[in-house]
């Protein structure tokens, strides 16, 4: 399964977050500390520079390549300082029936969209259900779809759900299209008798805001065969406050939740030392919330 990386918060070096950490993302490609797999089916970026031209526009990089290995990336991250980042490796089972090409690679991001999506998960049966939720995605969305992943149609059912997506929304308006995605998704399984155990474990961001949901339908119901890696994958783990950047050893943020102007959400630590890093609780997001220049972080519960 996937390995996800956000951060929202004070400008700090790509590479700090992408490479230095004993854990960080792209060492998850092949040694992540919570799934017995690699990750070896591309990696993604968003990132939000304040100093760039047109700063609410992210920059954004894709490539099916092994990021590890990426120079071109390792280049790329000693250089640009980002105040958002929404990253991905993408993991996928280990058979000829999936597709690996850059359409398939997260985040998604829809033209004129601010708001940005990576997922962590698998979801069952989506091959049956596509085309009932098709309905539900606005026209303008449906034939922005390029690729053949369920993470960019919960996209699409997502920012659809939003009154106006072209704009950044509040996290409440954001919260809510997530459930609506998720409750249009659970209507779908019924309606297909799909029981199987999936995951949806979701972030948002456009740059302001960070909406982080940990989530799976019929958790524990399991076909043969059908997990790869472990059930470790369904975490999700968050941390806050300010100064990101090596301390007594240790790449973290300090200060706590008084003094919080930053906030990292992964899919697991980036460090071993777990001591500054928080579980997200199941079957609920996380809201990080941008006021001036502190941030804000919230749980909620995600009953669909």
């Amino acid at each position: 399964m996937c390995r996800i990386l956000s951060y929202l918060g004070e400008p700090v070096l790509l590479d700090h977050l992408l490479y230095a950490p004993d854990s960080s993302l792209l060492n998850q490609t092949i040694s992540a500390q919570m799934l017995a797999m690699l990750n070896l089916a591309g990696f993604g970026m968003t990132a939000w520079d304040p100093s760039s031209h047109e700063p609410a526009a992210p920059f954004r990089y894709r490539t099916t390549q092994v990021a590890l290995f990426d120079r071109n990336l390792k280049a790329l991250a000693s250089k640009l300082r980002v105040a958002g980042l929404l990253a991905h490796i993408r993991g996928v089972p280990y058979n000829s029936s999936v597709q690996i090409n850059e359409q398939n690679v997260h985040p998604f991001r829809f033209e004129g969209v601010p708001l940005a999506m990576a997922h962590n998960g698998d979801l069952a049966g989506f091959r049956e259900m596509r085309f009932e939720l098709a309905s539900h995605v606005k026209p303008e969305f449906a034939h922005q779809i390029q690729g053949s992943t369920d993470s960019e149609w919960i996209y699409a059912l997502t920012v659809s759900a939003l009154e106006d997506p072209y704009r950044v929304n509040e996290p409440e308006a954001i919260l809510a299209a997530i459930r609506h995605a998720l409750a249009l998704i659970r209507a779908a399984r019924e309606r297909h008798g799909v029981t199987r155990s999936s995951s949806a474990n979701l972030i948002f961001c456009d740059g302001v805001n960070l909406i982080a949901a940990r989530f799976t339908f019929d958790f524990g119901r399991f076909a043969a065969g059908a997990l790869q890696g472990s059930t470790n994958f369904l975490s999700m783990w968050y941390t806050f406050g300010r100064d990101y950047g090596l301390h007594d050893d240790e790449w973290k943020l300090v200060g706590g939740a008084q003094a919080a102007d930053s906030v990292i959400v992964a899919s697991e630590p980036l460090t071993r030392d777990f001591a500054t890093w928080i579980e997200v609780p199941e079957y609920a997001a996380l809201v990080v919330r941008s006021e001036g220049t502190r941030r804000r972080v919230e749980t909620h519960a995600l009953e669909v």
